[in-house]
């Protein structure tokens, strides 16, 4: 979002709308709104507040950003759907390293959790290396020797940008200190969703294999947030030597899950048909060239960012209509993300600059639209 707004000019936006989408571009994540405070030569403070697609309340957050409109810290409230807050997270952006438009290249963003009495509960990072997710890991608070720990390894996920499109993950939980408790593997679909979780238990000891377990998501579906809606969850065990142990089925409606039961023998459960998916409005295709092309490299030459500017035809000066901003992957020529910017409803001055109105931003990664903001002055 930051990436955006300083793009637009030098005059900070008064209040932000953003809706969120899920996986199918269609289906809404999150609404929220948003207004600066404190604005100054040094930069702001957003506000944001941010409900689920039925209205319910989510999150509330405070983020401070620098001059240029990067992130530098955040501190977030998580709320139940009562309002009520559930935890906090705040999270230290310094450690993170920009490419050169403005993205993440690597480094690191440090959070810290606490519950709803303010005591701390987790510490964690997410790390990137070459402008890619690289590894994320949460601890629980407490002595190191007994603290648990989740890593979740990305280095086999097919990713563009931010979106998952496939690949798995390997995540190892410890149970204390560096005892390793469970190895699993989670591969995705090209949805980023997982198709089945691959998983290997071990003794206290974190050497002797207790079991092996592999869920089967094929017949189940996923809410916008990524959690299971609908469907069937088949859950197999076998012993370390591979012998079928147990195998269950767990039955989800609305987000809850209804009935677990032992699968019956020669049961079969049917894998999840997709509905009849939304129409969802792809990139705005331009019927011109572009009045203004400005390119963005990498040290090392490559393409990481091509801006493409539409000025109004015959204003006395020059006034933008539309932009579109494509970001490339390390190679210079994949298109991992769109960045649309339609300034039709906006006012400028003889500078160039938004006044008044509205910019409409919407942002597609892989191809499919993953945010629309309506930025008003």
């Amino acid at each position: 979002m930051a990436e955006t707004i300083v793009r637009l000019g030098k005059n900070m936006p008064k209040s932000l709308s953003v809706v969120h989408y899920g996986p199918d571009g269609a289906r809404v994540v999150l609404a929220a709104d948003a207004t600066y405070t404190e604005v100054s030569e040094q930069g702001a403070k957003l506000q944001y507040k941010s409900r689920l697609a039925g209205g319910a309340p989510y999150a509330d957050s405070e983020i401070v950003v620098d001059a240029q409109g990067q992130v530098q810290s955040s501190t977030t409230r998580l709320l139940n759907t009562d309002g009520s807050l559930s935890k906090q997270v705040s999270g230290d952006y310094s450690g993170l390293v920009l490419s050169a438009a403005g993205w993440p290249a690597s480094g690191s963003v440090e959070f810290a959790v606490s519950d709803a009495e303010g005591k701390p509960t987790h510490v964690a990072a997410m790390d990137y290396a070459e402008e890619l997710f690289s590894t994320y890991t949460l601890t629980s608070s407490g002595p190191p020797e007994s603290a648990s720990r989740v890593e979740i390894d990305f280095s086999k996920a097919k990713l563009m940008g931010t979106r998952l499109v496939g690949g798995e993950l390997a995540i190892s939980y410890f149970s204390s200190g560096s005892t390793l408790a469970t190895m699993s593997r989670s591969i995705l679909t090209a949805q980023g969703l997982p198709s089945e979780l691959l998983s290997t238990n071990y003794e206290p000891d974190g050497i002797t294999v207790r079991d092996t377990v592999r869920s089967d998501y094929a017949g189940v579906a996923f809410d916008p947030l990524g959690e299971i809606e609908d469907g069937a969850l088949v859950v197999t065990v076998s012993s370390p030597q591979g012998e079928p142990m147990s195998a269950s089925v767990y039955r989800f409606r609305a987000g809850l899950m209804m009935s677990s039961a032992k699968l019956k023998p020669g049961e079969v459960i049917p894998p999840m048909k997709p509905g009849p998916g939304k129409p969802v409005p792809g990139p705005w295709s331009p019927n011109r060239p572009a009045d203004q092309v400005h390119d963005t490299t990498r040290p090392d030459g490559t393409l990481i960012e091509r801006r493409e500017d539409w000025l109004v035809p015959g204003a006395s000066s020059p006034t933008p209509q539309r932009s579109v901003v494509t970001g490339f992957a390390t190679d210079g020529v994949t298109a991992i993300r769109l960045i649309d910017l339609d300034y039709r409803a906006a006012k400028f001055d003889p500078s160039g600059h938004a006044v008044a109105g509205t910019v409409i931003s919407t942002k597609f990664e892989s191809g499919i639209r993953s945010s629309t903001t309506h930025i008003s002055y």
